[in-house]
C-alpha cells in the first residue's frame, strides 16, 4: 500500500510539474507574439511534447489561459497594500501607488502590450476583476485621507491616471525618462485630488503685536 501510494504521489507530482512547464511555455509564447498568433501546435513544440498532452492538461483556452496568468501572476511583484493605507499624507500615498504601479506594468508589460483583454473575454474578465480590486484600494486612499469630491469621479480619474496604458504610452511611446513619468503621474493624483483638507486642529487666537 505503500508503494502505491508513493507512486501515485510521483505521478502527481510529475503531472503538475508538466501542466506548469506548458503554462510557462504558453506564457512566453504569449509575451512574444500574443495570445491569437499563438496556437495549440506551437506550445506543444515549443514545450517538447505530444499536442494530445497539452490539450489533456488544458482541454479549452480558457483553461490555458488561466493557467498562463497564473504562472505570470505567481511570479508579479506583491502590491503593497499596507504601506500605501499606511501613508501619513496623500502625497506620500500617490507616491507609493505610482512606484507600486510601475512595478506592476513593467512585469505584465510583455502580455499586456497587446492589447488582448480588448478582444479575448477571458482577459476581459480578469482585468475587470483587478481593476475592481485596485477600485477598492484608491477609495480606500482618498476617504482616508479626507479627500473631498465624488468618489466614483475621484477613483475612475486615479484608476485612469495610474492604467497601463497612460504609463506604457509615456514611458514606451514617448520614450520619456521613468524617473520623470513617476513624477509626472504623483502630480496629476494629486491634481484631481484638489488642495489638502484644512486641519481640523484649533490653533487658538493668534497674538497681535
Amino acid at each position: 500500500m505503500k508503494t502505491r501510494a508513493y507512486n501515485n504521489e510521483t505521478r502527481r507530482r510529475k503531472k503538475a510539474a508538466l501542466k506548469e512547464r506548458i503554462a510557462a511555455v504558453t506564457a512566453e509564447l504569449h509575451a512574444a507574439r500574443g495570445v491569437t498568433a499563438t496556437r495549440y501546435a506551437d506550445i506543444a513544440r515549443q514545450a517538447g511534447v505530444s499536442l494530445p498532452t497539452v490539450y489533456s492538461h488544458f482541454p479549452t483556452q480558457d483553461e490555458l489561459l488561466q493557467g498562463c496568468t497564473a504562472h505570470v501572476m505567481a511570479r508579479a511583484p506583491t502590491l503593497p497594500v499596507e504601506k500605501i493605507l499606511a501613508a501619513t499624507d496623500l502625497p506620500s500615498a500617490a507616491a507609493s501607488l505610482v512606484d507600486a504601479m510601475e512595478q506592476q506594468h513593467l512585469h505584465f508589460e510583455p502580455w499586456k502590450a497587446w492589447r488582448e483583454d480588448r478582444v479575448i473575454p477571458f482577459l476581459a474578465a480578469m482585468a475587470a476583476e483587478i481593476r475592481q480590486s485596485q477600485a477598492a484600494l484608491l477609495a480606500n486612499v482618498l476617504a482616508s485621507h479626507e479627500v473631498q469630491g465624488t468618489q466614483r469621479e475621484l477613483v475612475a480619474a486615479w484608476e485612469s491616471i495610474l492604467s497601463f496604458d497612460l504609463w506604457h504610452r509615456l514611458a514606451r511611446e514617448h520614450r520619456l525618462p521613468r524617473a520623470a513619468v513617476r513624477r509626472m503621474l504623483v502630480q496629476c493624483l494629486l491634481a484631481v485630488a484638489g488642495p489638502a483638507p484644512a486641519s481640523s486642529s484649533n490653533p487658538g487666537p493668534r497674538r497681535t503685536p
